[in-house]
């Protein structure tokens, strides 16, 4: 600081020398530029240094429930509010939970904090499960797989796993429902919103579907992908299995669900079911044996 205040008493001087003869300031250009282009240099490396320190000071709630998140290169804060709070527009509410007025403070590698009244709802809870029952929270950047809780929340690309003897019971935020039997593996795409379905990818085993019904729309309500096909639902029971060859065998037990493949859709109502073999179109909807009731929540 000492220094600065010396070369701006110096900047003072030549100034005033300059005003009394324009052949002193003639003789002095070049030092006189040189000196205010290092002071200038010097005021923005300490600007920075001090904008720096003040953006990694973030206040956490003491009481808050959430996450805590490290800026990464590249990273706006419009990008962060669409991954972590599903909205863009939300950045103003996530600057002012972290208690920073400027925006230009964000820089990579300070830490934000994502309370959870602001973040994303979870796709989908766990309301019952039986035997092992593991749970991969890839949402958080996680690549361990952890032991199921009755009311986690499951989040976009989380991951679910059964093993033998067990299964497990999810709600949608949409208010659908799905059951997993023993040794399945499924996976969450999408959420339901105005536009777009839920969306799951069965890798393996079997799932039953129950969908919520809107009686007064046609608007799609769930998607389920597997290896070899595509179903479509507009509120309906179902029960899709994905073999070892990763061919899928669905049966539908109330609505019609639309199997495609290959470019190749079939209608599959009430009572029939279809096969398709990986890399093939479906085959013609079969008449079904009385279906299985779903089990009391």
């Amino acid at each position: 600081m000492k220094f600065l205040n010396f070369l701006a008493t110096n900047l003072v001087v030549l100034w005033k020398r300059w005003r009394e003869t324009s052949t002193f300031f003639m003789g002095r250009k070049k030092y006189l530029f040189s000196i205010l282009f290092f002071v200038l240099f010097c005021l923005s490396n300490l600007t920075y240094k001090s904008l720096s320190a003040e953006s990694k000071q973030v206040i956490q709630p003491p009481d808050g429930d959430g996450i805590t998140i490290i800026v990464e290169k590249g990273q706006t804060l419009s990008i962060i509010s669409k991954t972590y709070l599903d909205d863009p527009r939300k950045w103003k509410e996530l600057l002012k939970s972290n208690q920073i007025d400027n925006p230009n403070l964000i820089i990579p590698g300070m830490k934000l904090w994502i309370p959870k009244s602001l973040g994303k709802k979870p796709l989908a809870d766990l309301q019952r499960y039986s035997g092992k029952t593991e749970v991969l929270k890839v949402s958080r950047k996680s690549s361990d797989w952890i032991g199921a809780t009755i009311g986690e929340g499951l989040y976009v690309k989380d991951e679910v796993r059964t093993f033998k003897d067990s299964e497990a019971q999810f709600l949608l935020l949409s208010g659908s429902r799905f059951e997993i039997t023993e040794n399945s593996h499924v996976i969450m795409e999408k959420g339901k919103s105005d536009i777009e379905p839920d969306e799951l990818y069965l890798r393996k085993g079997r799932i039953r579907s129950i969908i919520q019904k809107k009686p007064s729309t046609n608007q799609r309500m769930f998607l389920l992908k597997t290896e070899s096909a595509v179903s479509e639902v507009r509120g309906t029971d179902f029960l899709t299995e994905v073999d070892p060859s990763g061919n899928t065998i669905l049966s539908c037990y109330e609505g019609l669900v639309a199997v495609t493949a290959q470019n190749v859709t079939v209608n599959v109502s009430s009572g029939f079911a279809t096969f398709v073999e990986k890399g093939k179109p479906p085959l013609k909807p079969f008449s079904l044996p009385d279906p299985p009731k779903p089990k009391e929540e």
